[in-house]
């Protein structure tokens, strides 16, 4: 039997390791449909389809995950308030959804693109629009910790993009085609939270609140700001480089970029799991909320390192093997992008952590300080030093911006012991990185061995407690 006071604990690892593993693979069903995308349609049809999907998100996707953001805080602290605030949520959400759309297709249409590529952007927005919503819903389902059910909606719409656009491909359909399947599973998806969400939607008209609308818009405005600003600092580059480069550097580029994200959003799990968790103990218990700060970044720490160093070393294998010859350029690229993957997380992490304590102007501040320097700085650069100077360019933001985090993290939860934390993964890493560096094994057996040498450099460095295996051990367990 578990103690009593460790069940909280467990329970938030419980969550964070079925997000985790979800996470882990959707986005390896992910990663393969752009790897599918990049060899079967090449550098120029998959530029089409990396810029279009990132045009799209910085538009539109800010509004979604600053909503959703807001509903999963507020559901966490009063959650007897559902039926009134999803509705009151979407009336918001059609409102802002409408004005986001008039800017991207006034944008994108201005702009000097062929018809092909108008169209797919088109298709990809339709088809976020119908993700926004069922963002929402899963919104519902974090704030009340049904990270199972999140887990398997997210895992299912990936299979069937997957499935279905592999078939496309098969068949000889192009960009156009492969789009349409994304709006597709995007509908199914759409359908399914919704399904899920039946009991919980009730009476619309009835939960009509014109005083709630106003305050759900003016609280939740900051939120989507800061969603927003995060986004430019983070995917400006590739709109910049296909309007200053072209197509296929775009391709190029992404193919590098799209594996660093697949890894950053697998943890970003562990942050969707303790958002809810964050939010309440800001309200109820601050000192559990610098505990639970403290034990993730030590988790962050052991997971980022060695995927850092590891990525690093591997590069050239892995972009020969998953995207071919083609790509080639890609391996550099990626090595680059890799190589601050710990500022990433942590910047990631703290990000949504601030939101969850009612700091949300400090994120808009620094994400528009990150966003301005990332513009300006990849607009100077790209027609230099072209897609690397890019990818260096975004090394630097993620650095900057973790600098400015600094001081708003250490307010609001105290002084945190970075170098103790860091140290024992760091070394481990180090030792992992350079065994990979002596072998030449081919790639799966020397992600194998690099990782059976980190766990054991950990185990000689004594880095895990009592306390981890006891949580490790009723994860999968019934118990908490």
């Amino acid at each position: 039997m578990v103690p009593k006071k460790n069940k909280p604990n467990i329970r938030l690892v419980k969550n964070s390791a079925w997000l985790f593993i979800a996470e882990v693979f959707s986005k390896l069903v992910a990663l393969g449909v752009q790897i599918l995308a990049a060899r079967y349609l090449g550098s120029k049809g998959y530029g089409i389809f990396s810029f279009s999907f990132v045009a799209a998100s910085i538009v539109l996707d800010f509004v979604d995950y600053g909503l959703r953001t807001y509903l999963t805080r507020e559901l966490s602290r009063r959650p007897d308030d559902v039926q009134s605030l999803l509705t009151n949520i979407f009336i918001v959400k059609w409102f802002l959804t409408f004005l986001t759309m008039l800017v991207l297709f006034g944008v994108y249409s201005w702009l000097p693109l062929d018809r092909e590529t108008l169209c797919v952007v088109v298709l990809i927005a339709i088809a976020m629009v119908l993700n926004g919503y069922s963002e929402i819903y899963l919104g519902v389902f974090r704030a009340f910790e049904r990270m199972k059910l999140v887990s398997l909606l997210m895992v299912l719409q990936r299979i069937i993009f997957f499935v279905i656009g592999f078939w496309v491909l098969v068949l000889g359909g192009g960009i156009i085609e492969f789009s349409a399947i994304f709006l597709l599973a995007s509908i199914i998806n759409f359908f399914l939270a919704r399904g899920y969400l039946k009991d919980q939607r009730g009476n619309f008209s009835a939960n009509i609140d014109g005083l709630l609308i106003k305050n759900i818009f003016n609280e939740s405005k900051y939120f989507c700001l800061a969603i927003l600003f995060v986004w430019l600092y983070f995917r400006i580059d590739s709109v910049l480089i296909f309007l200053f480069l072209g197509k296929e550097e775009t391709g190029l580029y992404f193919a590098a970029f799209k594996f660093i994200e697949s890894l950053a959003l697998i943890l970003a799990s562990i942050r969707a799991a303790l958002f809810p968790a964050f939010s309440r103990a800001f309200l109820e218990n601050p000192k559990q909320l610098n505990q639970i700060w403290e034990r993730a970044v030590r988790f962050l720490f052991l997971i980022a390192i060695p995927i850092s160093v590891a990525t690093v070393t591997l590069a050239p294998q892995l972009i020969a093997l998953l995207y071919g010859p083609d790509f080639k350029k890609s391996a550099l690229l990626l090595q680059i992008l890799a190589a601050p993957f710990l500022f990433l997380i942590l910047n990631e992490f703290i990000t949504y952590l601030l939101l969850a304590v009612n700091e949300t102007k400090s994120v808009i501040k620094i994400a528009i300080a990150g966003a301005l320097f990332s513009v300006i700085a990849n607009i100077l650069i790209i027609p230099r030093m072209g897609i690397m100077g890019s990818a260096i360019v975004a090394g630097l933001t993620e650095l900057l911006v973790l600098f400015l985090f600094f001081r708003s993290i250490r307010e609001v939860c105290g002084t945190t012991p970075f170098l103790s934390l860091l140290w024992k993964p760091a070394l481990a890493a180090a030792a992992m990185g350079f065994i990979l560096k002596q072998i030449s094994w081919p790639l799966i057996p020397s992600i194998l061995g690099g990782v059976g040498v980190y766990f054991l450099f950990l185990l000689l460095f004594r880095t895990f407690n009592e306390n981890d295996f006891l949580v490790m051990k009723n994860i999968f367990n019934r118990v908490g």
